[in-house]
Formats: C-alpha cells, structure tokens, sequence
C-alpha cells in the first residue's frame, strides 16, 4: 500500500474549472493512504501514518450498498446474472431488513433484474416502498464530462421515470460515487431535479480544492448544492466490517482518523460495499460492534439509508452556519483528486470513435429529432395527435418512442463504457447499441417530419412520383438562416419489380455518364452522383422499389426559419440574393482557397492561412507519438513524428465550396499510419473546416491533428455542460507528481478556444472529446492505440486502475474518421464567444436536406420556435414525456442578467410557465400570443413548458 505525508499550508489558488473564481483553498493536509477501487480492502492493521489533527466524527451514518458497474472486466450479461443471484439474496432477506440497501443510485439495476425475473415486479415495487431498497436518481451512472448537460438531465429524468412506473421517488441526491470527474453545472441539474446533495469521489481532494468533506459547491448561476466528499478509499471504505474484537478496534481506528482528519460538521458517512459485491451476511453484527467500540470514543455509527444520510448532511450543515462556521465554497468542475484518489483523467482519447459517435447520436436527438416531433406539435392537424387507423406512426407513439431511444443511447453511458476504459466484448456490445439509436432516429425523424408535412404514407402511394421531387430543407439550429446548404437530391430512374415474376422485367440499364443534377438554372455545385434502389414505405402496402441517381451537391438557399424545414422544388427557388463566391486554383506548386475573407495555401512545404495581417505558416500538421499507456492513463514516450505530407490536389472548386486535399503518411517497418484531410472553404465563411478520414495499422501510439496559431501563452475557454469554462491545464496546477501524473488533454465538447489579450483561435470537433492547449498550438487527438485495460509498470500511474486484461481491437486498427474547424478571431468578448457559438452550428449542424418523392403539395415553409436575446443559447426543444406540451430550454451562457424571448408560429393561443429541469412548475400559467419573454441570471438555465389555450382545426 502506497504512503505519503503532506504539510498544511495556506495557499491562494484558482479552481482548475473557472479560472477567473478565486478563493481560499488548502493543500492536501493530512497523511493519507490511496487505493484504486479495484484493490482488495485493507487489513485492520493498514492505517494511517501519521496523527491527523481532526477528530473523529460525532456521527458516522453507515449506507449498505453494492457499487454496481453495469459492464467492465466481464459483459452486461455476465454481470446480469450476478446481479439476479444478488437482488433474490436481498429480496428474500427483507422480513429482517431494517434499513435500506443502496442499489448503487442508478435505476438500470433494476430494470436488468426484472428483464430475468419480471414476475418479482411487484416485490420490487414493495421492496422500494417500504424503504427496503433504495435506487436513482440515475437510470445509469454515467460519464458527467463527455456527454452534454442535456444527456445528463435525460439521465436524472429517465432514472425518475423508471421508478414512477414502480410507484417509488429516489433520495434527492446527485450520488456520483465513481465518476471521473464533475462538469460545473452539475449543482444546476442537481437543484433541477430537487436535489440538494451531491456525494463525489473523484475529482474533488487535490490541492486546488480545500482539504474538507463538505462543501457548498456553486454552479454557474449562484445556485448551490452540499457538496459531500467520500475518503481516499471512496466507497468501499465501509466494506468487509469486521466482527471479532480485535479487527473492530483497529477497523474504528482507521474509520476515525480517516473521517476525521477532514471531517467538518460532525456527520460522515461510511459507505459499506464494494463492486459486484452482496450483501454482507453479518452486516448487523459487524455495526453492532463497531458502534459499540466508536462509543468508546464519544461517537456513534448508525445505519440508514442515502436519503436519510443526505438530510442529515444538511441539517448539520445549516447548523454548522447558523454558529458562525461557514464551509468552504467550491466553483467550477472537479476534475482534481491529485494526490488524494486517482482521478483518471486520461481516458477523453480511449476507443476515441466510439466517443466521436455518441457526441453525433446526441446531437441528432437534440437538434434533428426532437425539434421535428415539436414543429408537427405545432403544425400538424389535430388527427396527427391520435391513433392512426392505418397503423403510421404520430405524435401517439413519437415521445415514448424518442424517450426509449435516449435510453438506448443512455445505456452506453456508463463511465467504463463511454470511457472506453473495458474489454473488447463490452465495446462491440456497446458499439451495436449505437448503431441501433441510428437506426431509431432515422426512422423516428422521418415519421415526425411526416407528421409536421401533413404526408400520409398511405395516400401518397397512389401518387405518381416526379422525376425530380420537392426537396425538404431542415433548419437544426435556433435562428433562421440560408445560404449553402448540404443536400440529397433523387432523379428517378425507373421502377424495379421485387417478387414473383419480377426476373420478366426488363433490367435498367443507367447511363454511366456524370450528369448535371436537375435543378435547374441556379447556383449549385455539384459534389458526387451514384446509382442506388430505394424504397417508398406505407404501413399498408409493400415498399415501392425504385432506381435512382442519387445527387449529393450545395447549394444556395433563401432562409430557412430555426428549428422549421422549407419544401422547395429546386433548391434555390425563390431566392433573390447572389451567394459571395470562394475560388481554388493553382499557381505552380501551390493550391490557394480565397474567398475573400480567409485565404488557404497549401503546397508540399505545407500550409499557410492568412486572414487581415495574420500569416500563420506550417498551419497544420499530423503527429503520432509513443503511447505505452493503457485505457485509463496515456503514456507517451519519446519526441513526437509528423506524418509526412506526401500529396496536394484540388477537391472541390468552387463556387460555394472550395477544398484541397492532402494525403499524410507515416511508416516504420510494417506499420503505418494514412491520413486524407481535406480542408474546404465555403462561399461565406470566416473559417476552415476539416474533414479526416485515415487508416491507422500502427500500435501503441497517440495521433493527433494539430493546428498551429499565432496565440504564444494562451488562456482557455471551452465549451462544457451548459456553458462555457475557463479552464487551466491540470499540470499547471500540480506538475508532475509520481502519484498520478495529470494528462495533457482536457475535456472537448463542441468546441475549445485559446486567446490572449489580442487575438485567439477556436478549435471545433464534432465528438472527439479530447483536446490540447500549448503554446502556439491546438490540438485534437484523433485516436489512443493501446491494447492493455490496465497496466501497473507506468510511471504515470503506478498499480493497476482496472483488472488486467488485453484489448487489441483498442488498437483502434482500420480506418477513422473526424471532422474539425479552425477560426481565427480577435480576443475573448461576449461578441466572440457569439460568433464562437454561431460558426460551430455551421460546422456542426449545417443546413441539410434531401427528396421526398412522393411528397404533395406545393412549395411551403413551416417555422419552428425561435430563440432571441444577447447571450441565450437554445439547449433543448421537444415534447414532455406524455407528448401534452411542448419543452423549451434556453441557456444565458453570458455572465450578466439578460432577456430572451421565445417567438412561435402564430397558428393558436399559447399559454405558459416556467418550469424546473425536471417539470416542476416554478410559476402560474401565462397567457401569450405566440411571443414567450423572460428574464435569465447569469448564467441561469430557463425551462419554459407550453401548451395549446385552443386547439389547432383541421
């Protein structure tokens, strides 16, 4: 077992989350022991080394629990089974179960169980009334730093679904008991959903942080939870209990001077269990005794249940205040538990492709799913609200449906799962649930944009379909917007019989000769035309299979309104206004992209980007660097490589789109790394983007895209949960430490900025969730190969983190994939970070659209909610969870008190009110026409819940 010592010093320091909040902060104080989660528990002997100044805790609240991780070293079904043998033991336990047993805060356990035994429902459903069992808020306990803030409020809301359907409510407790750090926001979605308490391991200890178990952690917008800090051994600290006399003596021992030495109000809690672990038998006697030992010393230690040790917390808490002893105050993200737990920080880059997917279902829920089951809510006639006699899908089935599919989404989200840190067979299991949230969300979009266009499937069979059919532009973002848009667009071919006597048909015969997709006379560029089949479906007729010529082009489009869709019949009809154009051409050895505003040029030599008097030489390259790590902790060894630039030629060429491309190669004996960028250059655009697609056959390395700036000693600002951070690089604050090193990366969601007094740069990605700030330089990493779970020989973390276990497919060998932007701007102001937030809509949700060939009716535009006012940003916009009432959800993401304003299609009378995260009504029915106004705090998140005063006719 690892020792060490630390002196008491008061130092001034600024959080690692918000850089700008300063306050008063400790260093790790005491002597303290450290263990990873996965070492057996110590032996009574194994205490600390040193006296600690505390004293042990008037209260100790004991919690039974079992840490429950869903899949990890073993698949789901392995430990399903486990966990049935688990809850039977428990269930027949309880005519002498006197408290509750904690299930671990996630509800999944739950729904696993039942999925073998579903005759023991009811049993359950006692089991939780009676207070026997206690499950949620979660349904799963996820990964809090790679998803976005609205994964996680789908997560507390799932969890509270779940149990509604038991007739049970779950403690009020954000309980986080392993996760690998916390985003900012968390007390906002904590306080979102009731809850008043947030319990952490991870993430919080280091010497960033005071050295205290409790805490008041502050979220963005002032509000406050109880932070509750769990001791170095996290949540097994209480498993084993001893109940021979000896062993309970030295066992109190450590239990006080461990709880002690940073205990603040006189009330800890001991959480006894451990992974996959049951109940222990004697678990009564083992308390017994040691609060009989503990009384010895003037303490207690009672049992009770999450809940009650929560409220008790807070009560002690208020006390504590209300004698003039104020807590510590926390700001910002827990990403530090150097020094006092691992932290394991490191894991942003593991199965990076999975992560870099997941970022992309979530986005096509939030921005391509539930605004479209909203715009049919508020268009649609009202028999699209009912069953349909036919058997198509409506807005009757689309919430429910759209609510399974995040929890599909959801199941994915265990942080061992999403952090790519487990075996080979629980990232494949998990990579076909990806794959079918895809497939759900195509087929679920189709039938909401069905329903909103008043298009039934039936009906249109008996239409005849246009050699070029109407295309349906959507608008994924909260402001109305035209210009280039992404489209799809069918050219009929002919019909192809399918079936009996289908072989007496003549076979088409498609002419191979590139044709000019037929749009007619306006401004479009065509990118890639192939042939394919495709099918017209109706729930009573079998699929309609035609031939077509599939043209993917841009073009130049009139506005589309937010979150609302355009049916046009050519894809520029009706617009008025010339697009600005963007060339690419050649001058002798060099590729130049101009457009106007931003000028790319790309020779052997490599790649320069002049925008105004900035001249950015050697702008790009791709490095890959020694990884001896494994799926918890990078370890790089040695200088990094740059891929060589082995190819420049002209893709597309304008006049909306330009783009070069280049081929990057690395070799070493039989390994080898390719990568394709091409960086493209729109009409109207301040930016870069850069598309990846590579083939990686090397082992055990990093690879990384890196853009060079002209930004020396940059601060950073990135976008996170609800908002952005101001963030400092781990190892600024601690350096290296042979404890547990801090990784370079930090977390990335849409973006991540670096920016002086002067000038700045913003990165954007579009899932990959690890980025990097140096001087001069900012970084994606496109991939971690490594093919160990865990290893004990790093010196960047010593001991196993997990059970060993090979992962070759965590080589990450075959192809991969990643699309990234680059913008130069001027230093940070609310002004940038607006066009910040703009340009990632445009890099990452771009206008699209594609046919509809048997869609009737003539040109048309339907609108969906907008969103105005400095400052606010839209976070959500769907259907509750009975489909009764629409759900809109804005952010202030600016540090003043701003107004926002919701406009809607003027079809009916609206009313409204403000609601919490989680529904709760915060104020009395309002009655509007259809323009919704409030005020936010800074930094506040404003739930606004609408629902009709008059129906819409028919």
């Amino acid at each position: 077992m690892d020792r060490a010592r630390g002196r008491r010093r008061r130092v001034r320091l600024d959080s690692p989350g918000e850089r700008s909040t300063a306050h008063t902060v400790w260093s790790t104080t005491v002597p303290w022991f450290v263990r990873s989660h996965d070492i057996p528990p110590p032996s009574p002997r194994e205490v600390l080394s040193d006296a600690t100044t505390g004293r042990a805790p008037g209260t100790v609240l004991l919690i039974a629990h079992t840490h429950w991780d869903r899949e990890w070293y073993q698949p789901a079904v392995r430990f399903q089974s486990r966990l049935v043998a688990m809850i039977d033991a428990l269930l027949a336990a309880l005519p002498d179960a006197a408290t509750p047993f904690l299930l671990d805060g996630q509800t999944i356990v739950l729904a696993d169980y039942l999925a073998v035994r579903p005759e023991r429902a009811a049993d359950i459903a006692r089991a939780l009334a009676a207070g026997a069992f206690e499950a949620g808020p979660w349904y799963v306990l996820g990964d809090n730093l790679i998803p976005s803030a609205e994964a996680i409020v789908r997560n507390f809301e799932a969890g509270r679904r779940w149990l509604r359907r038991m007739g049970a409510s779950a403690p009020r407790v954000a309980y986080c008991p392993d996760t690998f750090g916390h985003p900012s926001a968390m007390p906002i979605i904590a306080q979102g959903f009731g809850c008043d308490v947030a319990v952490v391991w991870r993430g919080f200890g280091g010497r960033s942080f005071p050295a205290t178990d409790t805490a008041w952690w502050e979220g963005p917008d002032g509000g406050r939870v109880l932070l509750y800090h769990l001791p170095p051994d996290g949540y097994e600290f209480g498993s084993a209990l001893p109940t021979a006399w000896p062993e309970v003596q030295a066992r109190w021992d450590l239990i006080a001077t461990t709880l002690g030495a940073r205990n603040q109000s006189g009330v800890a809690l001991l959480l006894a269990g451990a992974d996959h672990h049951a109940a222990q038998p004697n678990l009564s006697l083992a308390i017994a005794r040691l609060d009989r030992e503990a009384q010895r010393h003037g303490s207690r230690v009672l049992r009770c249940g999450l809940a009650t040790g929560a409220g008790a917390l807070w009560q002690a808490a208020l006390q504590q205040e209300s004698q003039g002893a104020e807590l510590e105050v926390v700001r910002g993200e827990l990403r530090d538990s150097y020094g006092y737990a691992w932290t394991l920080q490191g894991t942003l880059a593991t199965r990076a492709h999975f992560k870099r997917r997941n970022a992309r279902l979530e986005r096509a829920l939030l921005t391509d799913l539930e605004p479209w089951g909203a715009l049919a809510w508020l268009h649609a006639p009202t028999r699209a609200h009912g069953i349909d006699a036919n058997g198509a899908l409506t807005l009757a089935q689309i919430p429910v449906l759209t609510q399974r599919t995040w929890e599909a989404l959801l199941r994915t989200h265990p942080h061992d799962t999403l952090c790519g840190c487990s075996i080979d067979a629980v990232a494949e299991d998990a990579e076909t649930r990806q794959r079918r949230v895809a497939s759900s969300i195509l087929e679920l979009r189709a039938a909401s944009l069905a329903c909103a266009l008043a298009h039934d499937p039936v009906i249109a069979r008996a239409r005849t379909v246009k050699v070029v059919p109407p295309t349906v532009v959507r608008n994924r973002t909260g402001r109305s917007r035209g210009g280039i848009a992404e489209l799809r667009v069918m050219e009929m071919l002919g019909d192809v019989s399918v079936g009996p006597n289908s072989e007496q048909t003549p076979p088409l015969v498609p002419s191979a000769k590139r044709r000019r997709p037929p749009v007619g006379d306006c401004v479009v560029q065509p990118m890639s035309d192939r042939v394919i089949h495709t099918r017209r479906e109706s729930p009573q007729h079998y699929p309609d299979n035609d031939l077509v010529r599939e043209h993917r082009l841009l073009a130049w489009v009139p506005d589309v309104p937010s979150f609302g869709i355009r049916v046009i019949s050519s894809p520029t009809n009706g617009t008025s206004v010339a697009p600005p154009l963007v060339t690419a051409t050649e001058l002798g050895d060099d590729v130049v992209l101009d457009n106007g505003r931003l000028q790319l040029i790309a020779s052997a030599r490599g790649l320069t980007i002049l925008q105004g008097d900035r001249r950015i030489e050697n702008a790009l390259v791709v490095e890959t660097t020694t990884d001896l790590g494994d799926s918890y902790t990078p370890s790089l060894r040695g200088p990094s490589d740059s891929l060589k630039l082995r190819r420049v030629r002209i893709g597309a060429n304008g006049p909306l789109r330009a783009s070069v491309q280049l081929l990057w190669l690395w070799r070493s004996g039989r390994e080898q790394v390719r990568a394709w960028t091409e960086l493209m250059l729109d009409a109207d655009a301040a930016y870069l983007r850069c598309d990846v697609r590579g083939w990686n056959a090397r082992r055990d390395h990093q690879l990384q895209l890196v853009w060079r700036t002209d930004v020396p000693a940059p601060s950073i600002t990135a976008d996170a949960a609800f908002g952005p951070v101001e963030r400092l690089p781990l190892r600024a604050v601690h350096g290296a430490t042979p404890f547990e090193v801090p990784p370079a990366a930090v977390p990335l969601h849409r973006w991540l900025s670096t920016h002086d007094a002067a000038r700045g740069a913003t990165l954007f990605s579009d899932g990959l969730a690890a980025g990097e700030v140096g001087e001069s330089r900012v970084a994606v990493t496109l991939l971690r190969a490594i093919g160990e779970l865990s290893r004990a020989d790093l010196p960047e973390r010593p001991g196993h983190a997990g059970w060993p276990h090979h992962i070759p497919q965590a080589q990450c060998p075959g192809p991969f994939a990643a699309r990234v932007g680059l913008m130069l701007h001027g230093s940070w102001t609310d002004e940038t970070h607006a066009m910040v937030e703009d340009t990632a809509d445009r890099v990452l949700s771009p206008l699209v659209g594609e046919s509809w060939r048997d869609l009737g009716g003539n040109s048309r535009t339907l609108a969906g909610p907008a969103l105005c006012g400095t400052g606010v940003r839209v976070s959500a916009i769907g259907l509750n969870e009975d489909g009764t009432a629409l759900v809109l959800r804005a952010v202030n993401v600016s540090a003043r008190a701003t107004h926002g304003q919701w406009t809607l299609p003027p079809v009916c009378t609206w009313r409204w009110r403000r609601c919490r995260l989680d529904g709760t009504p915060l104020s009395p029915w309002a009655f509007t026409g259809n323009e919704i106004a409030f005020e936010a705090r800074p930094r506040e998140v404003v739930t606004v819940q609408v629902e009709r005063d008059q129906k819409v006719d028919d």
